[in-house]
C-alpha cells in the first residue's frame, strides 16, 4: 500500500469534492481547463515530488488541473533506474531527465529557436548577464553591433525563463526578482518647514526634465555598528548623471563641504551652469538652507534648494533609483568607511557609463556632455 501524505491527499479529497457530475457518468473538473498548454519545470518538479510522496497519476492529474493520461506520459518520459540504499534497482520519476527529452523532441519540430542555431549568440548573452547588463541592454548591444542573429529583449526574458541559456536564471536578473507587485501602501503627506522651499514651488521645467541643471540629493549610510562614513550622492535629473562622494559622516558640515568643494572644482560661474537647483529629503544634513544655497567662491546665492514632502521617498524617484543600483556594489550594512575612494570612483564610473533605456539607451555620461555642449 502506497504511503499519502497529509497535504497532498486532504487537496486531492478537496479538489475530487469540487468535481461536478455530468450526468452522463463522466466527472467534470471545476478547475479551469490546461488543454493545449505543454508542462513546464516548475510542473515536472511538483510531479517529481508528488510521486515521491506515493501519489498516483490520478491524484497528481487532480492537482495540477491535467488529464490522468497527460500525466502517465509524462511519468513514463521521465524514467530513470535508480539504485536504493539496499542496492536493489527501482523505477523512478526524474524532472531533470523528462524535462531534456521534452526539450530534445521539441526541437525537432517547428522552426527552431534562434539560440538553438546560434550558441555563439548564446554565449555572447551569458556573457553581457555576467557583466550585468540588463536583457533590454544586451538587445541594444546586439543591434548596435550589427550581429547578423539578434533578438528583443522581451526574448531573452523569455529564454532565461525557459533555462534555454545555460547556467543562467532569473536570479542573475538583479532587477527581476526585486520588482514589486505593482501594489503601494498610501504615503502620509505632511507639509515641509515654512522656512524651507517645498518641492511644490519647484518650477514647471523641473517636474518635466525640461531643463539641464537639476539635481536630487541622498545619502547611503552603511553599517550602524560601523563607523560614520557615508556616502552621498547627487543626480541629474534629465541625463541621471551621478555625483558621489564619501564622506566621514552625516553631518552638515561634510555636506556643505563636498558641495563646495565641487564648486571650487568647475568655478563659480560653471557650477551655477551645471547646478541650478537641488531636492532633498528631510534630513538633518540638508537643512542648513542659507549654507546650501550661498556659493563659497563669491558669497552670492549659487543654487536654489527644495525639499521633498515627508514620507515621500517617491518625490526624489531618480536618485533612491540611482542609490538602489548602487546596492549592487555595496551591500546594505557594508562598513562605507572599509571602500577605498577608487572603489567608489569605479561604481560611479560604471553607472555613468552603463546605456539607460529610459533615456534612449544613450549613457548619462553622453548625455551630460550633449547638456554641456549645448
Amino acid at each position: 500500500m502506497r504511503p499519502k501524505t497529509g497535504t497532498a491527499i486532504f487537496k486531492v479529497l478537496t479538489q475530487k469534492n469540487n468535481r461536478k457530475d455530468t450526468g452522463m457518468g463522466q466527472i467534470k473538473d471545476s478547475k479551469d481547463s490546461r488543454k493545449g498548454k505543454h508542462l513546464q519545470w516548475e510542473d515536472r518538479l511538483k510531479i517529481e515530488a508528488y510521486t515521491e510522496g506515493g501519489l498516483s497519476a490520478k491524484d497528481i492529474a487532480l492537482l495540477l488541473g491535467r488529464s490522468r493520461r497527460t500525466i502517465e506520459r509524462e511519468l513514463k518520459r521521465g524514467e530513470v533506474e535508480h539504485r536504493q540504499s539496499d542496492w536493489r534497482m527501482k523505477t523512478v520519476y526524474n524532472a531533470e531527465r523528462a524535462h531534456d527529452e521534452h526539450k530534445l523532441y521539441a526541437s525537432v519540430k517547428g522552426p527552431q529557436m534562434k539560440i538553438d542555431k546560434n550558441r555563439e549568440m548564446e554565449g555572447y548573452i551569458r556573457k553581457r548577464i555576467r557583466k550585468l547588463d540588463s536583457p533590454a541592454v544586451i538587445a541594444e548591444r546586439m543591434k548596435k553591433k550589427g550581429m547578423a542573429e539578434r533578438v528583443c529583449a522581451k526574448t531573452i526574458y523569455n529564454y532565461i525563463d525557459k533555462r534555454e541559456i545555460a547556467g543562467i536564471s532569473n536570479d542573475d536578473l538583479w532587477e527581476k526578482t526585486l520588482r514589486s507587485n505593482g501594489k503601494h501602501k498610501k504615503v502620509r503627506i505632511v507639509k515641509t518647514h515654512p522656512r524651507r522651499n517645498s518641492i511644490e514651488k519647484r518650477p514647471e521645467e523641473v517636474w518635466g526634465r525640461n531643463e539641464f541643471g537639476h539635481w536630487e540629493i541622498d545619502l547611503i549610510v552603511g553599517s550602524q555598528a560601523g563607523s560614520k562614513a557615508v556616502l552621498l550622492t547627487l543626480v541629474e535629473r534629465k541625463t541621471r548623471k551621478l555625483v558621489m562622494r564619501k564622506l566621514p559622516d552625516r553631518t552638515q558640515e561634510s555636506v556643505i563641504r563636498a558641495i563646495n568643494a565641487i564648486e571650487r572644482k568647475l568655478g563659480a560661474l560653471q557650477f551655477r551652469r551645471i547646478f541650478k537647483s537641488i531636492t532633498a529629503d528631510n534630513g538633518s544634513e540638508f537643512l542648513d538652507v542659507e549654507r546650501m544655497e550661498r556659493s563659497c567662491l563669491s558669497r552670492k546665492k549659487r543654487l536654489a534648494m527644495y525639499y521633498a514632502h515627508p514620507y515621500a521617498s517617491y518625490e526624489r524617484g531618480t536618485n533612491e533609483n540611482t542609490n538602489r543600483i548602487i546596492r549592487r556594489f555595496i551591500a546594505k550594512g557594508t562598513d562605507i568607511a572599509r571602500i577605498p575612494c577608487s572603489k567608489v570612483a569605479w561604481i560611479e564610473n560604471w553607472l555613468n557609463n552603463y546605456p539607460r533605456k529610459i533615456i534612449g539607451f544613450k549613457t548619462a555620461e553622453d548625455f551630460f556632455n550633449m547638456e554641456i555642449a549645448a
